[in-house]
């Protein structure tokens, strides 16, 4: 694939308005007759191009997510996200979940929200999927995201980064004209992986810790997700140090994952990091990218 078939430019006419959610400049536009998201990337940062490699390995996990493009508005580089909700269905995010499901819980706190761990997220699924069944179902496929998050290092995942989808219809229950009211829930794609892979880091650290495979390793081990272990904690869990606690707690649905990532061949992020073009995503980042994937799927695997 050359660069110019890689990038997705962007007309201006197309845009439709901005998207205020998130600390990030984007908008909606439109694109094969399908609603996108444009997320400029801040400067030097590789946000748009971690979200692009990290969106492609859910997809090898078969993980449902979101389809992305490297893309450019009017000299601006970033990364352009499809719309993945149905017509009529809405995203329920996290924090709303959380609000309705504990007293207290602070939806408007974003940085600190310590309230966000992983006991609470438990009871906030359990409130919105009380059959036992689509219980399990949701449970091991957020279970799933945990163990992506792990794999690429996405330290973003917070409160407004996961949530439900939810579609309500209204249908004739009978020849009386009395109405019937469908609510339809499952688990929301994964989303918002831009936090990932080393993307804030500039050439001369990133081939600074390439130089020792204990660097990388340590690396991964300091990071700080949006997730907490408990209330009160002043800094997030490291996603691969919450894998290990779904590990012990949830281990059946922690396994199946583990495999996955297991059965993936040692080279299996080569083409997708290569794909990218060097003008979006220096060589010495694609590096440490694919040591940082290197590493992480060990950690994983050792659990």
């Amino acid at each position: 694939m050359t660069e110019t078939e890689s990038i997705l430019k962007i007309d201006p006419s197309t845009r439709i308005n901005n998207e205020d959610m998130g600390s990030k400049p984007k908008f909606w536009f439109k694109h094969e007759d399908a609603l996108w998201l444009f997320k400029k990337a801040r400067k030097n940062t590789g946000e748009h191009w971690a979200e692009k490699i990290s969106s492609e390995i859910a997809e090898l996990l078969e993980l449902p997510t979101h389809k992305v493009k490297l893309a450019e508005y009017e000299g601006d580089t970033g990364c352009a996200v499809r719309n993945f909700l149905e017509e009529q269905e809405t995203l329920i995010h996290g924090n709303e979940l959380l609000s309705g499901a504990l007293k207290g819980y602070d939806k408007e706190k974003w940085q600190g929200q310590s309230d966000h761990n992983f006991h609470n997220i438990v009871k906030a699924l359990e409130s919105a999927f009380p059959a036992e069944e689509s219980l399990k179902r949701i449970s091991y496929h957020f279970v799933g995201y945990m163990v992506l998050d792990a794999l690429v290092g996405n330290t973003d995942r917070h409160h407004e980064n996961w949530g439900i989808t939810q579609k309500v219809t209204v249908t004739k229950a009978d020849e009386a004209k009395a109405l019937k009211l469908t609510i339809r829930r499952g688990l929301a794609p994964t989303f918002d992986h831009g936090s990932s892979l080393g993307r804030e880091l500039l050439n001369d650290r990133a081939s600074s810790l390439l130089q020792d495979r204990a660097s990388v390793v340590r690396y991964i081990n300091k990071a700080r997700g949006g997730i907490f272990l408990y209330s009160g904690q002043k800094r997030g869990m490291s996603p691969i140090s919450l894998v290990g606690l779904i590990a012990e707690k949830y281990p059946d649905f922690f396994t199946p994952w583990k495999e996955r990532i297991y059965k993936l061949p040692n080279d299996f992020a080569l083409p997708l990091v290569n794909n990218i073009p060097d003008a979006y995503m220096s060589p010495t980042s694609k590096q440490f990218a694919l040591a940082f994937l290197a590493e992480s799927r060990k950690l994983i695997i050792s659990i």
